[in-house]
């Protein structure tokens, strides 16, 4: 019997230790490079808008933390903090609706956090992100496409309703100019490890 205990004890220790090296942390600091792109795009009832962030005010290196499980790459610590006032949307009136539907002086940044990638193959995922906009959060998840040469890069739309986010759109002219409810983050992020 106590054999059995002892093999039974080597087991679970051997199987803890090889369970805990599979899964235990990894560091790397990422570089965001400049020629990174970040835009939200939507539509009114007459025209289209679109607001591009100005990568340059991003923060341009961050230490991440993860775990590689093969298909799947969990993260711990991946949040990009957009500041609202790096959105350009083209013109001084757009910038200030812009502003007051993010309630930008109340609320002045957006984050995204990544919590994980399911990976299909070497060029393609699903990104797993918590997206929070006037302190509320809302989970998604969307295709990317990953592509590794000089640097890696990752790219993807995200389509999103702003009421989600407990945000009114903003009417104009007497509520004859209303920005539609739904969204689109579009992304091309270029990234060096």
């Amino acid at each position: 019997m106590k054999t059995i205990l002892k093999y039974a004890l080597l087991f679970t220790l051997t199987l803890t230790t090889i369970v805990s090296a599979q899964n235990s942390m990894e560091k790397e600091t990422i570089y965001i490079l400049k020629n990174s792109k970040l835009t939200i795009t939507g539509d009114t009832n007459i025209n289209k808008f679109r607001c591009e962030f100005d990568t340059t005010y991003l923060v341009q290196n961050k230490e991440i933390n993860y775990i590689n499980n093969g298909d799947e790459i969990n993260f711990k610590n991946a949040v990009l903090t957009l500041q609202n006032e790096c959105f350009d949307c083209g013109s001084k009136a757009i910038n200030r609706d812009f502003h007051s539907l993010l309630k930008s002086e109340k609320y002045p940044e957006i984050t995204l956090e990544l919590n994980y990638i399911s990976l299909n193959d070497k060029e393609r995922g699903i990104a797993h992100v918590i997206i929070t906009i006037s302190e509320k959060e809302k989970e998604y998840t969307f295709p990317i496409d990953i592509s590794s040469s000089s640097t890696n890069c990752f790219s993807g739309k995200l389509k999103m309703n702003i009421k989600d986010f407990g945000l009114e759109p903003p009417k104009k002219l007497f509520g004859l100019i209303i920005i539609k409810e739904e969204v689109e983050i579009n992304f091309n992020l270029a990234i060096e490890i």
